[in-house]
This record gives structure tokens, C-alpha cells and sequence, in this order.
């Protein structure tokens, strides 16, 4: 008994698929572990005092360019940072010194400028919190 043509190039599109699936599935992972990281929050007040309203905050490690993290900062002025690695979110920053940049909203009427803070912030083991206030 003779198959039907399309009969056979469904199955062998199964075959395919399943394939492809089993080869991502067992594709190779990183050997690296995820690193550790500790919690970071904070709040970042304007010269007033005033919580600043949205805007990120970006913490970069001066001596490893792949130590920074960022978060946005909430209506409240507060934040909590989190890291990229290798595509994964990890809540909080990796131990160490960092130094900070503010990036407000750009609005419609004006560009805004990124703020680059003056003072170093030490993230240790723990949770570890900052009180930012900008001086401009």
C-alpha cells in the first residue's frame, strides 16, 4: 500500500523538530558558576531632599568592567539593584567598590544628563543599604 506524500514529510518534519529539540536540550551549559551576590537597596534624594521619582541608577565597579549592576528607581525615590549574567537576572550586586551614575527619565521638552556621584559605595556580604543624595 502506497503512503501519501504529505503523510511522510509530516514525519519527517516530526522527526525534525524533535531533533532539534533533544540537541538544544542537551546543549552545553556553563561550566561557570553564577556568581555571588548580595542585596542592595537604597532611596536617592535630590539636593532638596526630595526622593527623586524615576529615573536608573547604575552602580560600575572602576577595576572589573564586568562588575555593575542597575535598577530603576521607584516613584518613592527607592531602588533595589540587580545584576545581568549571562542572561540571568540575580537580585543584588557582586561584593566589592563601586562608584554610581544617576540617569534621569528623558522627557519630551528636555535631554537629560547622566550624574556621575562622587563618593564610592562598598558592597559586602549581607544586605547592604545606601542613603544617595545628588549635590546638583
Amino acid at each position: 500500500m502506497k503512503q501519501h506524500p504529505l503523510l511522510n514529510l509530516s514525519r519527517i518534519c516530526c522527526l525534525i523538530v524533535c531533533g532539534t529539540v533533544l540537541l538544544i536540550g542537551c546543549g552545553k551549559s556553563s561550566s561557570k558558576p553564577l556568581p555571588e551576590t548580595f542585596p542592595v537597596k537604597g532611596s536617592l534624594k535630590d539636593k532638596s531632599d526630595t526622593p527623586v521619582k524615576d529615573g536608573m541608577i547604575f552602580f560600575q565597579s572602576p577595576d572589573n568592567a564586568e562588575h555593575a549592576s542597575q535598577a530603576e528607581i521607584q516613584p518613592d525615590g527607592s531602588f533595589e539593584l540587580f545584576t545581568l549574567v549571562e542572561g540571568q537576572r540575580l537580585d543584588g550586586a557582586r561584593p566589592g567598590e563601586y562608584r554610581a551614575t544617576f540617569n534621569p527619565r528623558m522627557s519630551d521638552a528636555q535631554s537629560e544628563v547622566p550624574v556621575e556621584l562622587d563618593e564610592t559605595f562598598s558592597v559586602k556580604a549581607g544586605e547592604n543599604v545606601f542613603e544617595i543624595k545628588l549635590k546638583n
